[in-house]
């Protein structure tokens, strides 16, 4: 079983539209796959008791969920580093709501990314 994890802009599940800012989002939503089917879906909070601003935050609580591996539009290098460290796989290219995330994960459709980041975010 991989467990995953989407930004999302709402706690509604695989209805969930996703966020396009991983540090940003309200929630992750985590599913568990297996086999391509879907087990297991939970909404967490993403907040944080660290500082606003800090990087890891989202990696920490992520790692403190068992999360493998994190779906994503884009992300900076900071962030991208922090889920490296702890061993959380990312993936890009998610659009649409988190059940369309998961089903692209699924087929294959979105590409795991490295220490170079893909976000254009002029604050990364």
């Amino acid at each position: 079983m991989t467990k995953i994890a989407i930004p999302s802009m709402s706690d509604s599940g695989l209805e969930s539209d996703v966020c396009y800012h991983y540090g940003s989002c309200e929630y992750f939503t985590i599913v568990d796959v297996s086999n391509k089917d879907i087990e297991n879906v939970k909404a967490i909070s993403n907040l944080s008791t660290e500082s606003e601003h800090n990087c890891a935050a989202p990696s920490i609580i992520l790692k403190s969920n068992n999360v493998d591996a994190v779906l994503v539009a884009g992300i900076g290098g900071r962030p991208l580093m922090s889920l490296a460290e702890k061993n959380i796989k990312v993936f890009a290219g998610i659009t649409g709501k988190v059940s369309n995330a998961v089903e692209d994960y699924n087929n294959g459709l979105l590409r795991e990314i490295s220490m170079n980041g893909t976000c254009s975010c002029s604050h990364h």
